[in-house]
């Protein structure tokens, strides 16, 4: 049973009192109007764990709410202290017993002048837990430590792998590097918990066992997608397949759907990097909709026969672990100005490790420029959408830079393409559409060749929507020491030329 203690500055009657929030006058000019901690969480080990001192920050007297676990000295105090905490061990029956949490908050006056500080005490996650098949595990609330004692993988994933029951009806993600192979029998011991599209996944594994393996997989007959592409929904991982058009980066079954399907993660061992350009039936587990992509995590792909060849395609659906990070809206497809919108440069999910990935991994290099508020090429006036990108702000400008592209044959002639949009001011500017006059600039050591990207033409009030910018390069050459920039004409300046990117793909031209 929890137990709090409540410790008080004046007499028992008044830590009452003070514990219902119903001090006197008297205490309450005494008490703090501001609380503050200089840390919010600490964490203990299950025994012997080390004292810890941290500094309660307040303008008068404060109390403490202890859990009954943690010692806190001295448990009352005025203005600035600092305090050391202690817990016992976590202990039951002579044996380290689970895990466990509270909260510690050094209070003043009223309800709003609290600080908390989560305490947390290692233990052996494992202690009470049951065993329990795959079948078991979405029902699970997440957070529960789960151990699974038999379960097959299905599916392999650069990422983890999905492991199923022996009935193949229920599918689950495992996030874990373990070195699994289909049709192996494995144990694990790990936590529930849910993705970004609200589907059950086993993360944080302390455990990945391969107990037996080269068993077969008795796949079941896959659902079909192709036909309800922009009607399927579910809440299942389950077993689908789609056919259409893989441009590099998604499946587009037709050329009026709303949605396309992204294989996400896949192992180079499918060979899907060489199909560029063809039909392709995936077949795979169903991994969520990020609008306006399904994802599926593949099993098998089967080619159907090259349509047109494709050199360099992105549709940044790569990033979506950054956008979730990032908590980044869509303001292009809801049409809303206020969507979030995280700035890379600042952004504390963004700044070091996407910027880290989208140059080292992917490539790709970001350009900037602003009216000297700051200094020349002041790294400002990039965000993060949900994957894709917001270029500019007002006095600063952005732009991005194709990664090097090699195979290209000494001239072919190319195309160009891009999802672009140009951004609308509020109502209070009288829902103005930027003026965005985007170029493509191709570089070859000292020679440039620049082409102009057709402006929106939109009213003001316009609607935010994609349009679709095809650039013709002719035969100019493309290899791997080009440079291919996107940016708009208007750099330096110190008006407002905001738009969104997505989707770049360069083609062989019909």
């Amino acid at each position: 049973m929890k137990f709090i203690k409540y410790i008080c500055a004046a007499s028992l009657l008044a830590a009452a009192a003070c514990a219902l929030w119903s001090c006197s006058d008297e205490d309450d000019r005494r008490l703090s109007d501001a609380v503050l901690a200089s840390t919010a969480s600490l964490t203990f080990e299950a025994q012997d764990g080390a004292e810890k001192i941290i500094t309660v920050y307040a303008d008068a007297d404060w109390v403490t709410e202890i859990p009954d676990w943690v010692t806190v000295t001295p448990a009352q105090g005025t203005g600035v202290t600092d305090v050391t905490i202690t817990v016992d061990a976590n202990l039951r029956d002579g044996a380290v017993d689970t895990p466990r949490k509270a909260t510690l908050v050094f209070k003043g006056r009223t309800l709003a002048s609290r600080a908390e500080v989560l305490i947390a005490q290692n233990g052996d996650k494992y202690r009470d837990v049951k065993e329990c098949a795959v079948s078991e595990l979405p029902a699970l609330a997440d957070e529960t430590v789960v151990s699974v004692p038999a379960a097959v993988v299905v599916a392999v994933t650069t990422k983890g792998f999905v492991v199923s029951d022996e009935r193949m009806t229920d599918n689950v993600f495992v996030a874990d590097a373990a070195k699994v192979a289909v049709g192996d029998k494995v144990s694990i011991k790990g936590t529930k918990s849910s993705d970004a599209q609200k589907l059950p996944t086993v993360a944080g594994c302390d455990q990945v066992k391969v107990l037996s393996s080269g068993g077969a997989v008795a796949y079941p007959t896959p659902t079909d997608l192709s036909a309800a592409i922009d009607s399927y929904t579910s809440d299942r991982r389950g077993y689908v397949a789609v056919t259409g058009f893989f441009d590099g980066s998604t499946v587009a079954v037709a050329e009026t759907s709303k949605y396309s399907v992204s294989v996400v993660d896949a192992p180079a061992a499918l060979g899907l990097a060489a199909l560029a350009g063809h039909n392709v039936t995936v077949t795979g587990y169903y991994a969520g909709l990020a609008e306006p992509v399904h994802r599926i995590m593949a099993t098998a792909v089967e080619d159907e026969g090259a349509v047109e060849v494709i050199y360099f395609s992105d549709d940044f659906e790569w990033m979506d672990e950054w956008s979730v990070a990032s908590n980044a809206g869509r303001t292009v497809e809801t049409d809303d100005l206020k969507a979030e919108c995280p700035r890379v440069t600042t952004n504390a999910a963004l700044k070091a490790p996407f910027l880290t990935d989208l140059e080292e991994n992917h490539g790709y290099k970001l350009i900037y420029g602003n009216n000297d508020k700051k200094g020349p090429n002041t790294p400002d006036g990039i965000y993060l959408q949900r994957n894709y990108f917001k270029f500019g702000k007002t006095g600063y400008q952005a732009g991005i830079v194709l990664p090097p592209i090699d195979g290209i044959p000494a001239g072919e002639r190319l195309i160009l393409s891009f999802d672009w949009c140009p951004m609308r001011q509020g109502a209070d500017k009288g829902d103005a559409i930027d003026p965005v006059n985007l170029i493509v600039v191709v570089a070859n050591g000292g020679q440039e060749t620049t082409f102009e990207v057709p402006e929106a033409g939109w009213e003001a009030g316009h609607k935010l929507e994609w349009i679709r910018a095809e650039v013709a390069l002719g035969d100019i050459l493309v290899d791997k020491d080009t440079k291919i920039t996107v940016k708009q004409t208007q750099w330096a300046v110190s008006t407002a030329h905001r738009w969104f990117f997505d989707n770049v793909k360069i083609i062989k031209a019909p």
